[in-house]
């Protein structure tokens, strides 16, 4: 994440381009409430046509969560070949 941050500030895009932490977030992170109002918190701070990226383990290994406040739209990337969206982390954005 240090990486992209630094790539967008060289490349003068930070604006378009929110993250979450995703110690936050993740499984064992907390409670379901806490991790949903952590999310809200930072989506609540999105500019515009403005997206979040939020890195997410549902364990084993690691997706990527992009989140368009704007335009209401969830993205879920998984690199693993038929895998359904985490339950946990569906919850997470719907609450």
């Amino acid at each position: 994440m240090r990486y992209l941050f630094d790539y967008l500030k060289m490349a003068n895009m930070v604006k378009l381009v929110g993250l979450v932490d995703p110690g936050q977030v993740s499984s064992q992170s907390g409670t379901l409430s806490h991790r949903s109002k952590h999310l809200s918190e930072s989506l609540k701070k999105a500019d515009g046509d403005q997206f979040y990226l939020v890195p997410y383990n549902p364990g084993g290994h690691w997706v990527l969560i992009i989140v368009r406040p704007a335009k209401e739209t969830v993205y879920y990337m998984n690199s693993l070949p038929n895998r359904s969206v985490d339950e946990d982390m569906r919850n997470i954005v719907n609450t």
